[in-house]
């Protein structure tokens, strides 16, 4: 029972909304937080234990640094259980994930990652320990936000519950992040996924430098569309119960540098590994030295995100060569430049990145750049990369379209200009938008 099924959507979600909305407003959280467990186990029930004893260690644990008081010894000694339980089951979940010996455990990063912040928060004082236990599990794994986050604070949750804002312009957002999130997830996300999957089945003698080049363009829309697509939902969802949880994508693929792209991209996560490693080690203020060492860390992180992989980590020291190579030098050079210009730059060097990201070895990534060129001696394009194409060119057109903000800027203009009937036209029109969803998933 995904966010993109018909048994989340007609069943669960109503199910979830009438039972929150009825409850009085003490209870809400809580409602909501069971919800959650519930939701959790009728997708994954055999990792539930591990997610409930995780989060039960923690929130001990916080409960002990608060006990503990000025007793630094032992503040030090439950702080470091907690921050190294959670690194270790991180490592070992994805370690034995990519050994086939499991399917990763649902949504273990983002509540492990959320809980191990709250942690450090605590401890160094810049969060409030309440002891709500409810409510702290509705933060660390409110069920909407357990596929790819976005990652939030303990105190941005608490201040809009104490403030909770159910109104009908609330709800008319959270409705149409949400149609917007699932569009992406099942359009956008699953028909480059089908694109992909078929190009990968061309047989070799029938690969072209066009097969390859579009293998990796689709690849990657495929995964950016599944991440912002869970992510809108997300949001979508949160508003739906009162809760504004933070954009973890915005136009990453037009951004104006590599430094950009990484900050528009998984946003919550790149801010978290800013916060807790990046700003812990010293970031850029002890020298060129440490601010290399220190982005290298930073961005190798975020490629392990995905995995315990080697191409993961070599996919973070791309990004990491030229974060450093716009700071002391490029950096002059385009911001001179027409802004055109630098996007094209920024675009052609993430799409890059992604035969790396892509591939799942060195080899194979050798493999895709050497083909890419014409080095392979294949034939630039044939008739079966054709079909495929044709075949599926509206969706190739739309994620193009849809990874830029035009769509929100026409939706600008029209606001601008014809203000009376834009709700009226745009309700009908994320109406629209759902019912074709639909009809794709049935």
């Amino acid at each position: 029972m995904g966010l993109d099924t018909l048994t989340f959507l007609f069943l669960f979600l109503p199910a979830s909304m009438l039972v929150f909305y009825l409850c009085p407003s003490k209870y809400k959280n809580a409602s909501l937080a069971v919800m959650s467990l519930l939701f959790y186990a009728s997708n994954d029930w055999k990792n539930l234990p591990i997610l409930l004893l995780s989060l039960l260690f923690d929130y001990l644990v916080c409960s002990k640094l608060v006990r503990f008081g000025s007793n630094q010894k032992g503040r030090r000694t439950i702080f470091w259980s907690s921050i190294l339980k959670n690194i270790l089951l991180m490592v070992l979940a994805m370690a034995m994930m990519e050994l086939g010996w499991i399917t990763m455990p649902l949504g273990l990063l983002v509540y492990t990652v959320t809980s191990m912040g709250y942690v450090i928060d605590v401890y160094n004082g810049d969060e409030r320990f309440d002891g709500k236990i409810m409510d702290y599990l509705l933060f660390t794994c409110f069920f909407a936000k357990l596929y790819a986050g976005p990652i939030v604070q303990y105190s941005q949750l608490r201040e809009q519950w104490e403030n909770r804002d159910l109104s009908l312009e609330r709800i008319n957002t959270g409705m149409k992040l949400s149609v917007s999130g699932l569009a992406k997830l099942v359009i956008l996300a699953g028909g480059n996924i089908q694109i992909q999957t078929a190009i990968q089945e061309i047989t070799p003698g029938e690969e072209s430098v066009l097969s390859v080049w579009f293998l990796i363009i689709t690849s990657t829309f495929a995964l950016y569309y599944t991440l912002t697509g869970y992510c809108d939902m997300a949001r979508g969802l949160g508003n739906l119960f009162g809760m504004q949880l933070p954009e973890n994508f915005h136009y990453p693929f037009q951004s104006r540098t590599v430094s950009d792209f990484f900050n528009r991209f998984n946003i919550t996560v790149t801010q978290f590994i800013n916060r807790y490693v990046y700003v812990f080690l010293g970031g850029d203020t002890n020298g060129v030295l440490s601010t290399t060492v220190n982005t290298l860390l930073t961005t190798m992180l975020m490629g392990l995100w995905f995995g315990i992989r080697l191409n993961y980590l070599v996919w973070g020291i791309y990004f990491a060569g030229f974060i450093l190579l716009e700071k002391y030098f490029l950096m002059k050079y385009l911001q001179k430049i027409p802004p055109i210009f630098d996007r094209m730059y920024t675009f052609v060097v993430v799409m890059f990145s992604f035969t790396i990201f892509s591939g799942d070895s060195l080899k194979t990534t050798g493999y895709f750049l050497k083909s890419m060129f014409g080095l392979n001696s294949l034939p630039i394009f044939n008739n079966a990369i054709l079909y495929i194409l044709s075949t599926n060119y509206l969706v190739i057109l739309l994620s193009f379209f849809f990874a830029t903000s035009l769509l929100s800027l026409i939706g600008k203009m029209i606001r601008n200009k014809v203000s009376h009937i834009t709700e009226i036209g745009g309700t009908v029109l994320y109406l629209g938008v759902f019912v074709a969803t639909i009809s794709f998933m049935i």
